[in-house]
Formats: structure tokens, sequence, C-alpha cells
């Protein structure tokens, strides 16, 4: 299970509302995070992007065992200040060597092009926990999502 609750109050009365404003019911959150390092200016950037449907995949490392969320469950993404902001539908997960993940999901994470997507990686994946550990066979999962929580810009203007 995530480190952060999903029953968490805050996390709760957030998906009330994003049932609200759907007009339908929403099942708790699997899965509670954030993009990028919590409590920083990266995790609202990487935010933006993914409400702005720039951002439409993420990696994970070391792949969480067992996995608690799958295909079509949803999650919770805080921003930098660790308050809910955005409500994700996974929609494919796939489980590759780090040196495997191909360019077109390195852009969909809109972190820019396909070296700079590696070197931070390695460089963010190395600062956690056992981060030694960290290289090109290293498995991740990639997992691609939809944003069903906000509503984009332009389909709140439309």
């Amino acid at each position: 299970m995530s480190a952060i609750d999903p029953n968490r109050s805050d996390i709760a009365a957030f998906m009330a509302m994003a049932s609200a404003a759907l007009g339908q019911p929403l099942p708790p959150p699997k899965d509670v995070s954030s993009f990028g390092d919590p409590n920083t200016t990266l995790a609202d950037t990487l935010l933006q992007l993914a409400i702005q449907r720039k951002k439409t995949a993420t990696a994970s490392w070391p792949v969480p065992n067992p996995l608690y969320w799958g295909v079509g469950d949803l999650s919770v993404i805080l921003d930098g200040n660790g308050a809910p902001a955005a409500v994700i539908r996974t929609t494919s997960f796939v489980q590759c060597k780090f040196r495997d993940i191909d360019e077109d999901f390195a852009l969909a994470e809109a972190e820019g092009d396909y070296k700079s997507y590696r070197e931070s990686h390695i460089v963010f994946f190395r600062r956690q926990e056992n981060g030694h550990e960290f290289g090109d066979d290293s498995i991740m999962l990639c997992e691609r999502f939809e944003v069903i929580y906000p509503a984009a810009a332009a389909e709140r203007s439309g």
C-alpha cells in the first residue's frame, strides 16, 4: 500500500469533491503520491503538465511488490505542499528494464528530451533508498494514465 493513507480526511474530501464535479461516485484511490520529489516545485510543475494533458506517463522504481493498483484504478496526485490536487486513472502498465524504456514513453513523461529524461531519472532514483542499486538493468514500472479530475482548461472552457 502507498505510504500515504488513501482514507486520510483531506483525500477523502477531495475524492468527494471530484465525485460531485464528475456527477458519479468514485471509489477510494488505490494509490496516493506526487510526481517527482514530494514537497517541491518539481512536483507542482509535473502536476500541472498532467492536468494540461502534456504528461500522460510516469515511471516507478522499485516496482511495488505486491502491486496494489492496476489498470482502471484511481490514484490521487499530491501537489508540492502535499495536498490532493488531481485524480488519475491508470490506463496501462509495462514492466521493463530502465535501458528498454523507449523514447515515446520518455516523452509522455513530459520531462524533456530522451537524453535528459534518462539523465534526470538516474539522478532521481539514485537519491532514493538503495539508489546505489539503480541502473540500466533495474526493472521499472511504466504507467500510462489519464487525468479525470480536474478537467483540463480546454474542457472547462468548452
